[in-house]
């Protein structure tokens, strides 16, 4: 069977993702279930990376990169780890991270963010290029959420909203969901069997718990180390936090100006502002 990155995500069923897109995304899930969904593929020379030179302009990389270029690298709605035919995937955002680090002509990056988070999975490639980069990284964002701003804060040098009405940021925290499709199977006339040897008694515990309604043991085993590493990794990044303020790192979220306010982000501006400020960026980078 061919894989498919997106449920195995899914199926992981551990999210740093704002919880109101569990239940928009339902039939979305259902339909891949069902394999009945109908998502726009990705273009095949479609990127997540865009060049802007030194004038403003934007080229094609593939013409050649022009000196003194800033790269825009986006991540655009939810992110899974690995890309597939409808989305890039956090491997594929890293990976053009790398490259704007490595080439010569690109003197700093802009990340465009947008979307309410994703898997856990999602943001290992992208810690592993923020502990690489040489270069600054300015993020620019509208919906900043969960894993989209544990990315900002581990990437980013400066983060700007890009407007003062729909951008939100924070949702600091770890959910996990899954469904038990038991009962429905059984109503078909299947019957389950789970056979564990002798020597693995606790193999499946937190999940066979979580099934009889007992959460304590995938709270504390798989989601609470998760949301402290969440949390430590936003204290460390964002160290101007202003971290009185309830809710800033138990799953709030904050609109542009109260962001800005609590330490949450260094901005609010516009696309050109972003390149001017990753220019300045770039000077400071090579004076250091």
């Amino acid at each position: 069977m061919r894989f498919n990155p997106l449920l195995n995500d899914l199926f992981r069923g551990e999210w740093l993702l704002d919880v109101a897109w569990i239940s928009t995304a339902a039939p979305l899930v259902q339909n891949l279930l069902e394999g009945v969904a109908n998502v726009q593929q990705i273009d095949e020379n479609e990127s997540a990376l865009s060049i802007i030179d030194a004038s403003g302009h934007q080229v094609n990389p593939r013409n050649g990169i022009p000196e003194n270029s800033v790269a825009v690298v986006s991540m655009i709605g939810a992110a899974m780890k690995y890309g597939n035919a409808c989305s890039f995937g956090a491997d594929d955002i890293a990976r053009e991270l790398a490259f704007a680090n490595a080439n010569p002509n690109i003197s700093a990056i802009i990340f465009k963010l947008d979307g309410p988070g994703g898997a856990v999975s999602a943001i290992g490639p992208l810690l592993t290029f923020a502990a690489e980069k040489k270069k600054p990284v300015i993020g620019l964002a509208d919906a900043c959420l969960s894993l989209h701003y544990w990315a900002a804060a581990g990437v980013c040098d400066y983060i700007m909203a890009d407007n003062d009405i729909s951008a939100r940021f924070g949702s600091i925290g770890v959910v996990s969901q899954f469904m038990d499709a038991k009962k429905h199977w059984e109503d078909k006339g299947f019957k389950f069997h789970e056979i564990y040897a002798d020597e693995s008694q606790h193999k499946n515990e937190v999940f066979k718990l979580a099934l009889e309604g007992k959460y304590d043991k995938i709270k504390s085993e798989i989601l609470n180390p998760m949301a402290r590493k969440f949390q430590a990794a936003v204290k460390s990044a964002r160290p101007n936090l202003r971290l009185e303020e309830e809710g800033i790192l138990s799953g709030k979220t904050f609109d542009a100006d109260k962001a800005l306010g609590i330490g949450l982000i260094d901005g609010i501006g516009t696309f050109k502002q972003a390149v001017e400020r990753a220019k300045m960026h770039a000077e400071l980078y090579t004076q250091s």
